[in-house]
């Protein structure tokens, strides 16, 4: 049986053919002139263009069907290619979801629980709608959207895993590590092969480890596994038990470092245990994100304020990335009781844009990642609307009015720029629990950024769960952005040899320390790159390990 995309209109297949056909004798140079020929070949062929016009990806899954093996080398794919900002930060995310029952013990005030879909989540949000439509099955939700993202023109060989859907750690562990090697099988599966002939041969490793070994190699490679969890779940069983699963990155529901408003919301977890997660995290080479949220009850624009002050310049918090989550009072949750009973009064629109405004030009360094500033919710999930749904691109407009230049990775990424000449390497050093952080970053005249390195520079091995990392140095992350180039071609930023620079300036600065072993907390699929330069795989924790 010949595979088909769940969403492609299979009775417009002949009509599609035809169509393709005909684009690839025209050669249109650029999308306005081929969407001009597709409006001119529905108006030759008698179709309402209002009961349908093709979207591009199924002229593209058409394309490769049934012409590309006979014509390669037509330009069609890059007319038709959607939006690239998903690849423009050198890798492609795939969100999955883990199933709906057991996923979160607790019952915070402002957090929903909808049918079929996990805490937190409702089921008709895009990425859910992805996970429902495929049963909440691993394989087949990345599968779906690789399918997705080769079909609009992306390139699929380098994908970060993003795991979310209530309290990861919740889940029993069986569950867990099934769930994990069944998303390194379907990586470890060809989608392009699946796609031009209509069957492939899926993969199914005989064990996790075996699964991340075949990733290695494989066509659609796993740069990064992140998690979503709760701080007082961190500990030295389950950061074990994430290095087994080859978790790279922890996103931690941190919400508030106020005591009072964690309390109140009935968070279940204090700031003393963000700061233990924190530097268990850090010590053991994982990547970390805060979610934090402005606007709950009893919190305050400068209760705010000092959390998000204290996150970035207290040596106990210092995060990689942050998600800003301002409130939102949806439906199916205690928090919209006491908002209709006056006992909960949200944030004006004006509050949180001075707050963001104030967390954007004093407080953001530019070490850390803004990686959201607002919830993507639907309308129909959001039950008082305090803010409005482009708050981001309001922040934005303001920003550029006032001459305010954020200088978070985000802000600073080079995507699809031109690069101006004199790129230069920039250190930045900051102290946190136990050791020291150098930030190495390769940024252009206008400060644009093209590349950078987080090295850790521990200053004692506590904390520390793996005997393989004793008196390393820690690589937690290196990248190299712009727009996603394939494995083994050139571009304009990637693979033009600025990992292997920072790499090397990251040896010299741990040398200088005193440290004569480096670690990298490695994605499963990048391993094959590092041994290229000197690394080797440790089994205790799978770090790539180099003597210096």
């Amino acid at each position: 049986m010949f595979y088909y995309p769940k969403t492609f209109p299979k009775n417009k297949e002949g009509f599609l053919k035809k169509l393709v056909s005909f684009l690839l004798t025209k050669a249109p140079k650029d999308k306005m002139s081929a969407r001009k020929l597709i409006h001119e070949f529905l108006a030759a062929n008698n179709e309402n263009i209002k009961d349908y016009f093709p979207s591009y990806w199924h002229i593209l899954f058409v394309y490769y069907r049934h012409f590309y093996l006979k014509n390669k080398r037509h330009n069609i794919v890059n007319v038709l290619r959607t939006v690239s900002v998903r690849s423009l930060s050198g890798i492609v995310p795939l969100s999955v979801f883990t199933k709906p029952r057991n996923s979160c013990p607790f019952n915070c005030v402002y957090c929903p629980t909808a049918d079929n879909a996990p805490k937190s989540y409702f089921p008709d949000e895009a990425a859910v709608m992805r996970a429902i439509r495929n049963e909440y099955d691993p394989f087949l939700q990345i599968q779906d959207r690789l399918v997705q993202f080769f079909l609009n023109g992306h390139s699929v060989d380098k994908v970060e895993l993003i795991i979310q859907g209530g309290t990861f750690s919740f889940y029993d562990k069986e569950y867990r590590e099934e769930f994990v090697k069944r998303l390194f099988d379907s990586l470890n599966t060809n989608v392009k092969e699946l796609i031009i002939k209509g069957k492939t041969k899926f993969m199914n490793g005989r064990s996790l480890d075996d699964a991340k070994f075949r990733n290695e190699t494989a066509v659609h490679r796993a740069i990064g596994l992140t998690i979503e969890t709760r701080p007082d779940f961190i500990n030295k069983d389950e950061v074990k038990f994430l290095r087994k699963l080859g978790v790279t990155r922890v996103e931690l529901g941190v919400q508030s470092l106020d005591n009072e408003v964690l309390r109140i919301v009935r968070r279940g977890h204090t700031v003393r245990d963000t700061i233990k997660a924190t530097n268990i995290l850090r010590r053991n080479g994982f990547k970390i994100v805060y979610h934090i949220m402005p606007g709950l009850p009893v919190s305050s624009d400068v209760k705010d304020l000092e959390t998000l002050r204290k996150t970035f310049q207290d040596v106990e918090f210092r995060p990689d990335a942050i998600k800003f989550y301002p409130t939102q009072i949806v439906w199916g949750t205690e928090l919209l009781k006491w908002y209709k009973t006056g006992k909960y009064k949200a944030y004006t629109s004006n509050k949180l844009l001075k707050l963001s405004l104030n967390f954007k030009k004093n407080i953001v360094p530019r070490w850390t990642r803004v990686n959201r500033l607002v919830r993507d919710l639907t309308k129909n999930d959001v039950a008082v609307h305090t803010f409005p749904s482009n708050f981001r691109q309001t922040l934005e407009k303001e920003l550029h009015k006032r001459d305010i230049k954020c200088p978070c990775i985000r802000c600073r990424e080079i995507r699809n720029q031109k690069v101006t000449e004199l790129v230069r390497l920039k250190i930045t050093k900051y102290k946190v629990l136990d050791g020291v952080e150098v930030f190495l970053e390769f940024v252009d005249k206008e400060d644009k950024l093209l590349g950078f390195l987080r090295l850790f520079l521990p200053s004692s091995d506590q904390r520390l769960f793996f005997s393989s990392l004793k008196e390393c140095a820690l690589i937690r992350e290196l990248h190299i952005y712009g727009k996603q180039v394939e494995i083994g071609k050139k571009g304009i930023v990637q693979h033009k040899g600025l990992g292997k620079k920072l790499l090397e300036e990251s040896f010299e600065v741990a040398r200088k320390k005193g440290f004569n072993k480096i670690a990298v907390i490695s994605g499963v699929g990048v391993r094959e790159y590092y041994r290229g330069l000197g690394f080797g795989l440790n089994k205790n924790g799978e770090y790539m390990i180099r003597i210096l």
